[in-house]
C-alpha cells in the first residue's frame, strides 16, 4: 500500500503540488483557528458578526487597490517567465501603477471613513479610525499581494508557501495579543496590522532581489501590457469588489430578520468553510490557473478538470464528510458551547462547498481564456441568486436559509459552467 502511494505521487504532479501546499494549509489553518477561538472566548457571535462586515469591506478594498489584476499576473508571469525583458516590463508595470492607485484609494477611505461606517456597519458602534487605518494601510496590502503573485506566476511554490507560513505563525501572535488586550477593537486592529506584517515578511524573504529593484521601478509602465491585462482587472474587479458587497447585505438582513447573533454563527460556518476551502482553492491557484494559461489546446480543459475530480476531489469530499460527522466537536474546539446553534448550518454549507470547488475548477477557464462578458454575466447571474435566494430563504428558516442559498447558487453555477463548456468537456472529436 505505502509503494502504492508512493508510485501514485511519483507520477501526479497534482498531487504533489497538493501535498507540499499541504504543510502551508495546516499552519494557516491552526493558526485562523486559534484565533477564531480567541474571538469566540473574547468577542463573541455579535463581534464575529461585525468582523465579517469588516472582512468583507477589507476584501473589496484590497481588489480595487490591486486593479482585480493578481490572476492577470499570474498568467503573464508565467507566460514571460522565459523572456527576460518582457517579464521586467510586467513586474514594473504591476508593482507601480496599483500601488499608486492604492495610495489613492486609501486617502479617499481616510476621508470617507464617517460615512463608509455608517454604510457598513449601520451606526452599530463607531469604527471610523479602523477604517481610516485601513486606508493608509492600503497600499501595503497591495503590494504585498502582488509579489506573491510574481512568485506564483514563476512556479516558485516553496517560497510561497514558507512566506505564507511565516506570515500566518507571526499574525496569529499578534491577534492573540491585541484580541486579549482590546476585544473587537483589538480583533479588527489585528485584521488591518495584518497587511504591514504580511509585506515585512514577504520584503524579509525577497531581500536578495533589492538591487534589481531600483533598476525595475525606473523602467516605464508599459501600456501594452496594461491592455493584456484589463479583461483580467475587469472581470476580477467585477467580481472582488461586488462579492463582499453582497455578503454584507446579506449578513445586514440576517440581523434584521434573524438577530445579530445569528448572523454571527452564519460567520463563523463562512470562517470555517474558509478554513478547509484553502487546500482546493489553494490548488486552483497554484496548479490549475497556470495550466489552463500557458495551453491552447481544445482538450486541456477536459484534461485537468479530470485530473483534478480524480485526484483532489474525493479527498476533499472525504473531508466534508469527516467534517460534518465530527461538527459539534469541532464547534466546541474551534468556538465553544454557545455556538452550538449553527449546527443546522453544516450540512448546507459543506454541501455547497463541495459543489463550488467542483465548479470552479472549470470556471478558471473563463478567467484563463480572458472570456470576460461570459465572467460578467456568470458572475451576475451568481451573486443575484445567492442574494435574493438568501433573503428569501433567511425570511423563512433564519439564518440557515442562507446556507440553502449558497448550496442552491452553486449548483446552478456548476450547470452553468458545465453547459458552457459542453464541447470541451464531452466532445471526444476535439480529442
Amino acid at each position: 500500500m505505502l509503494r502504492f502511494v508512493r508510485k501514485l505521487f511519483a507520477q501526479n504532479i497534482l498531487l504533489q503540488v497538493g501535498s507540499l501546499n499541504s504543510a502551508g494549509i495546516a499552519v494557516r489553518v491552526v493558526c485562523g483557528l486559534i484565533t477564531s477561538k480567541l474571538i469566540a472566548v473574547y468577542v463573541g457571535a455579535s463581534g464575529m458578526a461585525l468582523l465579517g462586515d469588516l472582512r468583507n469591506f477589507m476584501s473589496s478594498l484590497q481588489s480595487l487597490g490591486q486593479l482585480g489584476v493578481s490572476n492577470g499576473v499570474i498568467k503573464y508571469t508565467a507566460t514571460y517567465k522565459e523572456q527576460p525583458e518582457a517579464l521586467h516590463k510586467l513586474v514594473a508595470t504591476v508593482l507601480k501603477l496599483p500601488f499608486l492607485v492604492s495610495l489613492g484609494l486609501g486617502l479617499i477611505v481616510v476621508i470617507a471613513a464617517p460615512d463608509l461606517n455608517a454604510l457598513i456597519f449601520e451606526n452599530t458602534e463607531d469604527f471610523t479610525l479602523i477604517l481610516r487605518l485601513a486606508g493608509i494601510v492600503l497600499p501595503l496590502f497591495t503590494l504585498q499581494t502582488l509579489l506573491l503573485n510574481i512568485l506564483n506566476g514563476l512556479g516558485y511554490f516553496r517560497k510561497v508557501i514558507f512566506i505564507n507560513m511565516s506570515i500566518n505563525a507571526s499574525g496569529v501572535l499578534l491577534s492573540a495579543v491585541l484580541i486579549i488586550w482590546f476585544s473587537i477593537w483589538g480583533a479588527m486592529l489585528a485584521l488591518i496590522l495584518s497587511g504591514v506584517l504580511a509585506l515585512g515578511i514577504t520584503l524579509l524573504f525577497l531581500r536578495k532581489y533589492f538591487p534589481k529593484a531600483k533598476e525595475l521601478f525606473l523602467l516605464k509602465i508599459d501600456a501594452s501590457l496594461l491592455k493584456k491585462l484589463g479583461s483580467y482587472a475587469f472581470m476580477s474587479l467585477f467580481s472582488a469588489v461586488a462579492a463582499p458587497w453582497v455578503y454584507i447585505a446579506i449578513r445586514q438582513y440576517i440581523i434584521e430578520t434573524d438577530g445579530i447573533e445569528n448572523a454571527g454563527y452564519w460567520d463563523a460556518m463562512l470562517r470555517l468553510s474558509d478554513y478547509y476551502l484553502m487546500f482546493a482553492t489553494s490548488i486552483l491557484t497554484l496548479y490549475v490557473l497556470p495550466k489552463l494559461s500557458t495551453s491552447g489546446t481544445q482538450t486541456n480543459l477536459r484534461k485537468v478538470t479530470t485530473d483534478f475530480y480524480r485526484s483532489i476531489l474525493p479527498f476533499f469530499a472525504l473531508g466534508l464528510l469527516v467534517i460534518f460527522l465530527l461538527k459539534g466537536f469541532i464547534i466546541r474546539l474551534v468556538y465553544d458551547a454557545s455556538f452550538l446553534e449553527m449546527q443546522p448550518i453544516f450540512i448546507w454549507q459543506l454541501a455547497g462547498d463541495l459543489v463550488r470547488v467542483a465548479s470552479l475548477v472549470i470556471a478558471y477557464e473563463i478567467i484563463a481564456k480572458r472570456m470576460v462578458k461570459t465572467f460578467v454575466i456568470t458572475q451576475l447571474i451568481s451573486l443575484s441568486i445567492i442574494y435574493f435566494s438568501s433573503v428569501w430563504l433567511v425570511s423563512r428558516y433564519g439564518f440557515v436559509g442562507a446556507g440553502i442559498a449558497h448550496l442552491l447558487s452553486y449548483s446552478l453555477y456548476l450547470l452553468v459552467v458545465v453547459i458552457l463548456f459542453r464541447k470541451k468537456l464531452f466532445d471526444r472529436a476535439t480529442q
